[in-house]
């Protein structure tokens, strides 16, 4: 009787085997769909448009694509100096990855608005990838994965960013990839875990945020998993080896720890000596750190995370905040779900998001959501998490189904009205946040050889990057006849003049009808020219909006 009912036992076992392994391809398969139509709305919503929406490049943009169209065609950048290590651009130190990695795509497409742009949107489309990675990895689970793919796949924050040549996706990207490297390679494929290290150099590299924030993750990193690090030393060691050496590449090159840049937007003195707490103690460290800790502070506010985000039009449409509103319950739940299960994943995520806007938090503008950039990853995985939990707690299958499909609506009707509102009244009214008609003026320039001299105005800051971009001047003809400015506003318009070319630096209301001299002048400028009746109006640029952005004109042909 017992030896019947061991046979039945494992009679039983042997049936649920297949059984299991059925019902779990199933679930291989469902994940593999949805993640693949997440992926595929994820490259839809960053390429679509992307080369006129936002409505025109910024300065860094074309910057950028200048310096790596140069690098891909001369192995040069705009100061002739040949692969550097990092670029001195409009004197503030930007860091190489981004531009290499865009030098690639402009060798290949061209240099066009859309191949400059289109490295930011691959890098956001591939952050999607990874975060399901590092969800499924993290919660144990494809479910968890597959949300917080679909959370950073129509969050603002990242569409914002993965529009336009910035190098938030680029960070974002290399640390995130190095911390799924180094999950995977202490669970199973011990190679991999030296390969997170090059990962996490690498991301070192692309942004100074990471500077504050790379190294702090992967000090707790060795502390968490301490005892499993034992076990895989020598791939350990070649890492941190690896890791050094990035680190070693930074100190050799000062420009690289983001000293300019700090120098630029930091916190100034008299900031600081106007802190309350400075007029009671006189101790500028004092001051100093009440300021950062305000700052730190302003990135958990209600109108930045829900309702407009960065006031700095390039870094949000203004129309919704750097989350949608209803995700304050998800972010909510998620936070209290981590500190519940106290796991070192919680540790870990809670580490990375609360880290995330100390960067911005030591400069003046704040908040900052580009400085701020590895908010992005952290508090969607947390959103997601708790969406999960939520989701768990329902036992009932067909209602757990039903609660996924009311949160979709929601999700769906979010994003429809933030698209709206992006490709509507966001990319007409902010226009001018994008330095748009510099194209346009550049243009006519170039097909109007007859002018010896054109006079542009650098109401715009950084005119003459927009000449080189669109122009396609080779980095040695820029050289020969690049003449810098000197006086006090070079930090907004670097070049004098160049060629034919010069910006600003001169009296623009007793501009002279000369032939051959071409004049660009803003249009609250236009009607106060002495001169006005004896110009000719060549064209008039417009604004997404009607508004006119600038004249052309020139003295009667």
């Amino acid at each position: 009787m017992r030896v019947r009912r061991l046979r039945l036992k494992r009679i039983k076992h042997a049936s649920a085997k297949p059984e299991h392994s059925l019902l779990q391809r199933r679930r291989t398969i469902w994940t593999g769909v949805v993640l693949l139509l997440i992926i595929m709305l994820a490259c839809t919503l960053r390429v679509y448009k992307l080369d006129q929406v936002p409505p025109s490049l910024s300065w860094d943009e074309a910057a950028v694509g200048y310096n790596a169209w140069s690098i891909a065609n001369y192995g040069e950048d705009e100061w002739g100096k040949t692969f550097p290590v990092y670029f001195r651009s409009f004197l503030d130190d930007k860091h190489p990855v981004h531009i290499y990695i865009t030098a690639f795509f402009v060798k290949f497409m061209g240099l066009t608005e859309f191949s400059t742009r289109l490295p930011a949107a691959a890098f956001g489309v591939g952050n999607v990838i990874l975060l399901f990675l590092l969800g499924r990895t993290l919660f144990n689970s494809s479910l968890a994965g597959i949300l917080a793919a679909g959370v950073l796949a129509i969050s603002p924050y990242n569409l914002q960013f993965s529009r336009f040549n910035h190098e938030l996706n680029f960070a974002v990207f290399f640390f995130m990839l190095g911390l799924w490297l180094f999950l995977w390679g202490i669970r199973s494929k011990k190679y991999l875990l030296t390969l997170s290290f090059l990962s996490f150099g690498v991301s070192l590299l692309a942004y100074q945020s990471s500077e504050a924030v790379v190294p702090p993750v992967i000090l707790l990193l060795l502390v968490l998993y301490f005892k499993d690090l034992l076990k895989v030393k020598k791939q350990l060691l070649i890492g941190l080896a690896i890791l050094m050496l990035f680190i070693s590449v930074m100190v050799l090159n000062p420009p690289l720890l983001g000293l300019a840049r700090l120098n630029q937007a930091g916190i100034s003195s008299d900031l600081i000596k106007k802190t309350e707490i400075y007029q009671k103690t006189c101790n500028e460290t004092e001051g100093w750190l009440s300021i950062v800790w305000d700052n730190y502070k302003s990135h958990f506010s209600e109108s930045y995370l829900f309702l407009t985000g960065d006031k700095n039009a390039r870094h949000s449409s203004q129309g919704v905040g750097t989350f949608y509103p209803f995700e304050a319950v998800f972010l909510g739940l998620g936070l209290l779900a981590l500190l519940w299960v106290r796991s070192r994943a919680a540790l870990l995520i809670l580490a990375w998001a609360l880290l995330a806007p100390v960067p911005a938090s030591v400069a003046q503008e704040a908040p900052h959501a580009a400085r701020a950039s590895f908010m992005t990853g952290s508090w969607h995985l947390i959103i997601a998490y708790g969406l999960y939990t939520l989701v768990k707690l329902v036992k009932i299958k067909y209602l757990r189904a039903a609660v996924l499909l009311v949160v979709a609506v929601i999700y769906g009707f979010s994003l429809k009205n933030y698209l709206s509102y992006y490709y509507g009244e966001y990319a007409s009214r902010y226009a001018i946040e994008w330095q748009y008609g510099m194209k346009q003026v550049v243009q006519y320039a170039g097909a109007h050889p007859e002018y010896n001299q054109v006079f542009m105005t650098d109401v715009r800051s950084q005119p003459y990057i927009f000449f080189l971009y669109y122009l396609k001047v080779p980095p040695d003809q820029f050289l020969k006849t690049v003449v810098y400015n000197e006086d006090a506003h070079k930090s907004s318009n670097l070049i004098r003049s160049f060629g034919n070319y010069q910006f600003g630096g001169w009296n623009v209301i007793d501009s002279s009808p000369d032939k051959g001299i071409l004049y660009v002048v803003e249009d609250s400028k236009y009607g106060g020219l002495r001169a006005k009746n004896l110009f000719d109006v060549n064209k008039i640029v417009y604004f997404p909006n009607g508004t006119k952005a600038f004249y052309i004109v020139s003295a009667p042909f």
